[in-house]
């Protein structure tokens, strides 16, 4: 019995490898060549296997897109669901800097999805199960609570705190971008982007 359980968990963990480097793939490809020049065959070619095992696990390239989009908009719920030291704003914000900027430099699937991401908004040919599921993505709403806060108690500068947000956001955006096109570049420190927020 327990040698039949490990067998079921070893043909789910390779079953779940298999997965990740179907989406891994896929994300090369469109990052690199975008979404409309990304070709099932091309996946399947590179990762050795064949058209009908890539079908055994997304129906269409749009299927491997959408749960690519997933994966990007859990993002930043993930980052700003952490159990930081609300106490001090400012602080909140150096620490999901600093893990965002960790990911980045340790996981380069991470600066992909921040140019992914990127892409599917302002790509024409995005499909429009994409596009839609895109109008749910908000990175700004969960910090302008933070944002307020610190501006309460001074950390933070005054200003509208929807534009401080896109200000922040636009910042980390655009580093995890040029971090994924030239992963040579020098890596900012992350109070620099802080610092856009600090009083």
């Amino acid at each position: 019995m327990e040698g039949e359980q490990n067998n079921m968990n070893k043909r789910e963990q390779q079953r779940n490898d298999r997965r990740n480097q179907i989406l891994l793939c896929s994300l090369d490809m469109i990052v690199s060549r975008g979404y409309e020049s990304m070709k099932i065959r091309d996946i399947a070619k590179k990762l050795g296997i064949s058209l009908g095992l890539f079908f055994n696990y997304f129906s269409s390239k749009e299927e491997v897109y959408k749960e690519l989009i997933r994966i990007g908009m859990k993002g930043p719920d993930n980052v700003l669901n952490l159990d930081f030291e609300i106490e001090s704003p400012i602080k909140t914000f150096e620490n999901i800097t600093e893990i965002i900027f960790n990911s980045l430099k340790s996981c380069s699937m991470t600066a992909k999805m921040f140019l992914l991401m990127s892409q599917a908004v302002n790509s024409e040919p995005t499909p429009e199960s994409v596009k839609e599921m895109l109008k749910s993505f908000d990175a700004i709403t969960p910090v302008l609570s933070i944002i307020e806060k610190g501006q309460q108690l001074g950390e933070i500068k005054a200003g509208n705190s929807t534009a401080l947000a896109v200000a922040y956001w636009g910042a980390v955006q655009g580093i995890a971008e040029s971090f994924a096109l030239h992963p040579e570049l020098p890596f900012p420190e992350s109070s620099w982007i802080t610092d856009i927020l600090r009083a």
